[in-house]
C-alpha cells in the first residue's frame, strides 16, 4: 500500500457550475404556492408554513414575534399542554419563527401521520386563543430575557447600530422595551391573528418522503386558506456616516460595530459583494481575523456580515474588545479596509477566500432539507432557478480589481457608521 505524502496538498478541482435540484411546484384552489422536495429515502418530512405576518406588518413593537409564539399555546378545544402531548403522541413536533418579512410555523413529523399532524396544525392557525395565562408567562419570560440582555454589550451595541443606520421606525430596528410587552394584550393578539393568520397563507414548502399522495393531502389542507403575499415596503434613506458611544457602566469589554446601509439580494452586485465580504471578514482567513485576532490579540473572534432583506439590506463589522482597546481596534479595521480600497487583491488570496465560498455553499445543501432552504431565496428574492449557476459564474470571473471597485464604492471608512459600547 502506497503511503500518502502529507506534505503534499491533494489536487483541488475548479467548480464552474452548480445545479440546485429544483422544487416541484403545486397549487391549492385558492392559489396558495405548495414547494415540493422529494427525498424518498428520508422517513422524515419538514413541512413549513409561511405567513406574511412578520415584523413588518405590526401596529406595535413585539406584536408580531408573540402572535407567532403563541401560536401553539392553545386552540378552542385544546389547551398548550393537549396541542404537545398529541404532537409528541405521533413522534412530531412544531416550530415557530418570527422574522422582519414573515412568519413561519414549521412541522416535523414522519409520513404516515402527516394527515393527523395537519389536522392538529389546522386547529392551530385557525383557532388559536392567546389565553390570559399564556400570554402573561410569555411577557414575564420575554421581559426577564430582555433585562439579561439589557447588561450585555453587545445586545446595547446592536441596537443602538440599527436605530442609527435603518431609523426607528424600520422593522429592522423594532427592538422591544419591557413596556411595549405590558401593552400587548389578549384583544391584539386575536386582532394580528385573524388578519394575518386565520384564513392566509403566504406559501408552503414540504420535503423529505414526499408522494404524490401527500401533495394532495396538503392541497386539500391549503384549501380552506387564501393566499397572501403583500409586498413590504420598509426601505429607509441612507443614513450618513458618524459615530456614537454607547454607555455601559463597569463592563469589562466593549463592542465595536462598524458599517452602513446596503442593498439587498435583489442587487446585481450583491454576489461580488458577498465575495468581498468573505476576504474581509466572512471566515477565519480573512483579514480582519488575521490582523486582529491574530496578530494584534485584540479579539477572540471578529466577522463581517452582508443582511439581506426583502426591502433593505445591511453591511457590519462586530468584535467585542478588551474595554481599554476598543479605539485600537477600530483603527485597524479601518486600516483593513483602507488597504482593500487601495490595492487589488491578490490572486492567491483570491483564489482562497473562492475555494472557501463554493466549499461553504456545496457543504450547505446535504440534504433535503438544506436544498429547500436555499430554494427559499430564489422563492423569496423571486430569483430565476438559474440563480446559482450564475453565482458560480459570477463568483468565478471576478478579479482582484473589482473587489478593490466594490470596497471604494461601497466600504470607505469615511462612508461607515461606528457604534462602540463599553464603559
Amino acid at each position: 500500500m502506497q503511503q500518502l505524502n502529507r506534505q503534499k496538498a491533494p489536487e483541488s478541482t475548479k467548480i464552474n457550475a452548480f445545479n440546485l435540484p429544483p422544487c416541484e411546484i403545486h397549487h391549492s384552489k385558492g392559489g396558495i404556492p405548495i414547494y415540493s422536495y422529494p427525498a424518498l429515502v428520508e422517513q422524515v418530512l419538514r413541512i413549513e408554513f409561511v405567513f406574511d405576518a412578520g415584523i413588518n406588518k405590526q401596529s406595535q413593537r413585539a406584536l408580531a414575534s408573540a402572535s407567532n409564539a403563541l401560536l401553539t399555546e392553545g386552540t378552542s378545544s385544546s389547551n398548550a399542554k393537549a396541542i404537545a402531548d398529541n404532537l409528541d403522541y405521533f413522534g412530531s413536533y412544531v416550530q415557530s419563527r418570527c422574522t422582519v418579512d414573515d412568519a413561519q410555523l414549521t412541522l416535523y413529523c414522519l409520513k404516515k401521520h402527516a394527515t393527523k399532524c395537519l389536522s392538529i396544525v389546522e386547529d392551530v392557525i385557525k383557532n388559536a386563543q392567546y389565553f390570559e395565562n399564556e400570554l402573561d408567562i410569555f411577557v414575564k419570560n420575554n421581559k426577564q430575557r430582555l433585562k439579561v440582555q439589557q447588561k450585555k454589550t453587545s445586545y446595547l451595541c446592536r441596537r443602538a447600530f440599527y436605530e442609527e443606520i435603518f431609523g426607528m421606525e424600520s422593522p429592522i430596528a423594532s427592538f422591544s422595551n419591557s413596556n411595549d410587552y405590558d401593552n400587548i394584550s389578549r384583544e391584539t393578539l386575536l386582532d394580528f391573528h385573524k388578519t394575518n393568520y386565520q384564513t392566509s397563507i403566504k406559501y408552503i414548502t414540504v420535503c423529505g418522503n414526499v408522494d404524490a399522495e401527500l401533495i394532495n393531502t396538503i392541497i386539500a389542507f391549503a384549501s380552506g386558506f387564501t393566499v397572501k403575499n403583500n409586498k413590504p415596503s420598509y426601505k429607509s434613506n441612507q443614513v450618513l456616516a458618524k459615530s456614537k458611544y454607547v454607555k455601559k457602566e463597569n463592563s469589562a469589554q466593549a463592542t465595536v460595530r462598524i458599517g452602513r446601509k446596503l442593498f439587498n439580494r435583489k442587487h446585481e452586485k450583491y454576489r461580488k459583494t458577498q465575495l468581498a465580504n468573505m476576504i474581509l471578514g466572512g471566515y477565519f482567513g480573512s483579514r480582519l481575523m488575521k490582523n486582529i485576532r491574530e496578530d494584534k490579540g485584540l479579539t477572540y473572534g471578529i466577522y463581517s456580515v452582508l443582511e439581506s432583506y426583502y426591502d433593505d439590506g445591511g453591511f457590519y463589522i462586530e468584535a467585542d474588545v478588551n474595554a481599554q482597546k476598543s479605539e485600537i481596534a477600530l483603527k485597524e479595521i479601518k486600516h483593513e479596509l483602507q488597504k482593500l480600497c487601495t490595492d487589488p487583491v491578490s490572486e492567491k488570496e483570491l483564489n482562497q477566500a473562492k475555494n472557501y465560498f463554493i466549499g461553504s455553499l456545496l457543504r450547505s445543501i446535504d440534504g433535503p432539507f438544506s436544498i429547500m432552504d436555499r430554494n427559499r431565496i430564489i422563492i423569496d428574492y423571486e430569483h430565476s432557478m438559474n440563480y446559482y449557476n450564475e453565482f458560480f459564474d459570477i463568483i468565478n470571473s471576478t478579479n482582484g480589481n473589482e473587489i478593490r471597485d466594490i470596497f471604494v464604492e461601497y466600504f470607505e471608512p469615511e462612508k461607515l457608521v461606528e457604534v462602540v459600547c463599553g464603559p
